[in-house]
């Protein structure tokens, strides 16, 4: 597992669009959950744009380099881990990509649902979704939410 050894939170690089956090709460559960986890936005919820987990990858991706936190410093690529088959990997839509600067993801009880959740999005403008799930403008009032659903983690 590519945790580091006192339990602190990764970060992960997306090629050409900055880095996010991955706390170890987050890194643990995608190792519990087969070490890959890919992270896509789609249709659903109570916002435009709904946030999704998939245990699965797609054709199309982004995979993502892994740092722990002993590799803090320059953001050149050379010190940043590449997947050897016993670590985590982490992957997202093309989509999602330039959202996630600066972000947050977690995995831990939310709204009564251990799920994983984007905790911070910065380059996403407007208010955040209350359930974590959502982003963009309102779906409007029928719309139901991914809580709502109990939408966890799918195979694409």
């Amino acid at each position: 597992m590519r945790q580091s050894r006192d339990g602190q939170n990764l970060l992960a690089g997306i090629p050409g669009h900055g880095t996010f956090t991955v706390t170890a709460e987050a890194v643990h559960m995608i190792d519990v959950f087969g070490g890959v986890l890919h992270c896509y936005q789609g249709n659903g919820g109570c916002r435009k744009q709904g946030l999704y987990f998939s245990r699965t990858e797609p054709k199309k991706l982004l995979r993502c380099l892994i740092r722990g936190p002993e590799q803090a410093g320059g953001d050149t690529g050379h010190d940043w881990d590449r997947p050897t088959g016993e670590e985590i990997l982490i992957s997202v839509s093309h989509e999602l990509a330039p959202k996630l600067d600066g972000a947050v993801l977690d995995f831990g009880q939310y709204n009564k649902i251990q799920r994983f959740v984007w905790l911070t999005l910065p380059a996403v403008k407007g208010p955040a979704c209350t359930c974590l799930r959502s982003i963009g403008a309102s779906a409007g009032k029928r719309s139901p939410c991914l809580d709502d659903q109990r939408i966890g983690v799918t195979d694409l």
